[in-house]
């Protein structure tokens, strides 16, 4: 009887254990990082349908742009990165492949049928000493982002937003009161790449450069960059058209701002436009966007996101699936059509759907072919930290401009001289 029910007992234990391989299904683990987190619900749905259609299963997690990248460097270096991430189109691919982290994808990009789709000016930004690490995947270029009511308050045509420098300074100061905390222009101050994407903006549209054209020296601290950063600065510490609280304040705060009629001008682009009308539904249509203001030369900088798989992956055809995937037409467009935004790196996608007939949009496409780009080196990271330490001595009045952009200057070129 004993023998009997040992032997029942192996039975179903290895019928148990023959039911868990027949059952068990591949699995993903995926990040997601940036302003598209917010977009929760869309993306409990792309994976579902992925898993759906797949027949697996994808561990995701949606992380804040403000500790994305530091919990990357740590899942990387600990050999626990996710299978497919989003890296930042501003110079992370290179870092993270220079460590031998991610994976190369040339053969499988060569052979994926919406190669020629992406718009080309986008490559660049997540190749590596020749070869291809990630799929780009949204993308955008800064603009001017206001709120036409306040505008209208202000006695201003919503129609003719300001074109120059002077132009931005002089609406700023007709839209600011600070009695009522209303505020012109919001400066990005906080340590955050935002920080230092708001004077790359204004050094390019002072025809100055961030780095010499090998990236291998600091090339802003010139007349055209000292007077950049004078100017980005001033807007807070002279002439006051920034909130008080500009060093802890970015992009996403001033559009969560403007949205409540507190700030009327900040840099943004077409991820601000789902986002806006989140913070507030009833702003819909009373928002525009513009080339911002120049001094020199208009300028724009693009940026977004690239898909990257794990050099570590166990399962990187699966992963390579998944991007395929999100970046496909027939996803792309349900996302438009659902959010408004941001900018597709499908060029198909952005000729077909008429959401993109908007003016905002025209504004958009007009300028993103042109926009420029961050330095696409691994040491663009470090280089990004101290142009955010430079702004922020300015702005604190711990240092002058002069002295902030020449220790930055000898500081970045440390860096690349490694």
């Amino acid at each position: 009887m004993r023998r009997s029910l040992v032997i029942l007992f192996v039975v179903f234990l290895m019928v148990g254990m023959f039911s868990g391989v027949i059952n068990a299904k591949e699995k993903i683990t995926v990040w997601v990082g940036g302003h598209i987190v917010a977009e929760e619900d869309t993306w409990k749905e792309i994976i579902n349908n992925f898993e759906a259609q797949e027949g697996v299963e994808v561990d995701y997690q949606l992380i804040g742009f403000e500790v994305y990248f530091d919990r990357l460097v740590i899942a990387f270096s600990a050999g626990q990165a996710p299978d497919v991430t989003f890296a930042d189109l501003g110079g992370w691919v290179p870092t993270f492949a220079s460590k031998g982290w991610l994976e190369p994808l040339d053969d499988k990009i060569a052979s994926w049928d919406g190669t020629d789709k992406i718009w080309e000016n986008l490559w660049p930004t997540v190749e590596y000493k020749g070869n291809k690490y990630g799929l780009p995947w949204y993308t955008d270029c800064r603009l001017l982002l206001y709120n036409k009511r306040m505008f209208r308050e202000a006695g201003l045509d919503p129609n003719k937003p300001p074109t120059t420098w002077d132009e931005l300074l002089e609406y700023a100061q007709k839209l600011t009161d600070e009695s009522k905390h209303v505020y012109g222009y919001g400066v990005s101050g906080s340590k955050s790449e935002v920080t230092t994407l708001g004077y790359i903006m204004f050094l390019y549209s002072n025809n100055g450069k961030l780095l010499t054209d090998d990236y291998s020296k600091a090339a802003f601290n010139t007349p055209e960059g000292l007077e950049a950063l004078k100017f980005y600065t001033d807007l807070y510490k002279e002439y006051k058209v920034s909130p008080p609280n500009t060093l802890a304040y970015g992009e996403d705060e001033y559009r969560d701002m403007m949205a409540q009629d507190q700030v009327a001008m900040s840099i943004g682009g077409p991820w601000s436009f789902p986002l806006i009308e989140m913070a507030n539904p009833a702003i819909k249509g009373e928002y525009a966007v513009a080339l911002h203001p120049y001094n020199t030369t208009p300028a724009s900088v693009f940026g977004g996101w690239a898909s990257v798989i794990s050099k570590e992956s166990k399962n990187k055809e699966l992963a390579w699936k998944f991007i395929e995937y999100i970046t496909s037409y027939e996803v792309w467009n349900m996302w438009i059509e659902r959010h408004g935004g941001p900018l597709p790196t499908r060029k198909d996608v952005c000729e077909d759907n008429p959401i993109f007939k908007d003016p905002k949009w025209q504004v958009i496409l007009e300028t993103f072919p042109e926009a420029g780009f961050r330095p696409p080196i691994p040491e663009y990271p470090e280089v990004s930290n101290v142009i955010q330490a430079m702004i922020q001595d300015v702005l604190l009045g711990e240092a002058t401009a002069e002295e902030a952009i020449k220790v930055a200057e000898s500081e970045v070129n440390n860096i690349l001289s490694k």
